[in-house]
């Protein structure tokens, strides 16, 4: 019996350092990752903006259904193992740049993805940086210390470039400067 009340003394313990650590790192956080597609960025373009498609190369999504326009912008609805989450498109400059925000009510982390797309010779510089926002305690330091910030975004990018058929670097990617606040 008293190992039994080690053990979740131990428990408890690692639980509380856990919220612990999480009050204590900041909500806001910045990442970034860079691949180089041999695609022209017209291609690489059509590719992220075509949301309804996204489940046929992003193996973490089931489906992704479209939602009404919020403020005259595109919003969409990604549905995957965790949930659904609901993103808007904030700024999109043709073959050039994507800004998508999290608007999901009550969701535990919110922020923005931007991706940049450089064309290098025949192909593609894709740099996408997330200015996140991580509400739960938890979750925050999970994602600092466990999964890190760009475990996602590095996912993301290798998808991308499988969709093409090639095996992509990922390396790390100079953020872009947070974009405005949501209106």
């Amino acid at each position: 019996m008293k190992w039994v009340w080690i053990t979740l003394g131990v428990v408890v313990t690692l639980g509380l350092l856990v919220v612990v650590v999480g009050a204590l790192l900041p909500v806001k956080h910045q990442a970034a990752c860079r691949a180089v597609l041999r695609q022209p960025a017209a291609a690489v373009f059509a590719a992220i903006t075509d949301a309804a498609n996204f489940p046929s190369w992003r193996k973490d999504l089931q489906a992704v259904e479209p939602l009404p326009d919020q403020a005259g912008r595109r919003c969409y609805r990604e549905q995957s193992k965790f949930g659904p989450i609901d993103l808007r498109v904030e700024e999109l400059v043709s073959d050039r740049k994507l800004v998508t925000r999290v608007v999901t009510e009550g969701s535990p982390f919110g922020g923005t993805w931007t991706w940049r797309l450089e064309p290098r010779g025949g192909g593609t510089d894709v740099t996408v940086t997330e200015n996140g926002e991580v509400h739960n305690l938890v979750f925050r330091a999970l994602a600092r210390f466990v999964f890190g910030h760009t475990a996602t975004l590095r996912s993301v990018l290798k998808a991308l470039g499988e969709n093409f058929g090639e095996l992509v670097e990922i390396a790390p990617g100079s953020p872009d400067p947070a974009p405005p606040a949501a209106p």
